[in-house]
């Protein structure tokens, strides 16, 4: 557990990484994010400038080439800013676990526990500076 988690500490900084994302984000990027704990499969996300130009889905935690099914026509937020969101959204579930990427700021890892079941999600691979999803399918 983090610093963050027990009294007397400064809660996970949101506000700071979002804007470091912001102000560094490459203008083209391929993300693939999996699920952790209760919360399981991967989604993978190809973004020039603004906009997702290709996704896919896999049902997998640790998919390769031939797991993916592409959508057809994307439409979807930013998946880097989704991944802020759900880290950061109030629910029933406690934060436990949250890790940004050094470089870009980006949530790179966050757990919330349920009770019983918990889950978060994790970043398995980023490639910057291209928009081929292949870079990130093997």
């Amino acid at each position: 557990m983090g610093c963050w988690l027990l009294a007397g500490c400064s809660g996970p900084d949101f506000d700071e990484n979002r804007a470091k994302w912001r102000a560094d984000r490459p203008e083209d990027y391929v993300i693939s994010i999996c699920g952790t704990g209760f919360d399981r499969g991967c989604t993978l996300a190809a973004v020039s400038g603004d906009t997702v130009v290709a996704a896919a889905h896999s049902e997998f935690d640790e998919p390769t080439s031939g797991d993916w099914t592409f959508d057809e026509a994307p439409d979807q937020a930013d998946p880097v800013e989704a991944l802020f969101d759900r880290a950061e959204r109030e629910s029933d579930c406690e934060l436990r676990d949250v890790f940004f990427d050094d470089r870009y700021g980006y949530v790179a890892y966050f757990y919330k526990d349920c009770g019983e079941e918990g889950g978060g999600s994790r970043v398995a691979c980023f490639q910057p500076d291209t928009s081929d999803v292949t870079r990130c399918t093997e």
